[in-house]
Order: C-alpha cells, then structure tokens, then sequence
C-alpha cells in the first residue's frame, strides 16, 4: 500500500512513498489537492470547487481550470 503525505505548514509539500511529487503545474493545482484532502469526508461539488478557486472566471472558464488542475493532480500522482 502507498503512503501519501501532505504538509501544508511552512510551504507545501507532497509526497508518495517518501518521493517528492514536483509536477503540479499551478498554485491553484496545490490549493485544490489541500482543499480536498482536508476535506475528503465528505464529497464537494465541481461548482463549488470552480468559484472557489477561480471565483474572478465565468463559469464556463473556471469549470475548464477545474477540469485542468484534477487532471494535473491525477498524473502526477
């Protein structure tokens, strides 16, 4: 089994099975990832998620940096 750490104090740091995960392409890629495991209980809307993170974008725009930051998220992993 994998064992996947997340430090969120004093800067952000992922790693899987001790090895740095470095391939998140934005700020917002991070934001989300911590947003999600601090919150992995309970499930999230994808408009929820989009206003939150991208909140200045029309729903259409922030809906596509969603898709593109989970997308992110998943291949790096």
């Amino acid at each position: 089994m994998s064992r996947f750490e997340l430090r969120l104090l004093g800067g952000f740091d992922a790693r899987l099975d001790s090895a740095d995960l470095i391939g998140f392409e934005s700020q917002k890629a991070r934001a989300l990832l911590a947003y999600l495991a601090l919150h992995r209980e309970r499930p999230v809307e994808r408009r929820v998620l989009s206003n939150l993170l991208w909140s200045e974008r029309s729903e259409v725009s922030a809906r596509r940096n969603l898709r593109q930051a989970l997308y992110n998220i998943r291949v790096t992993f």
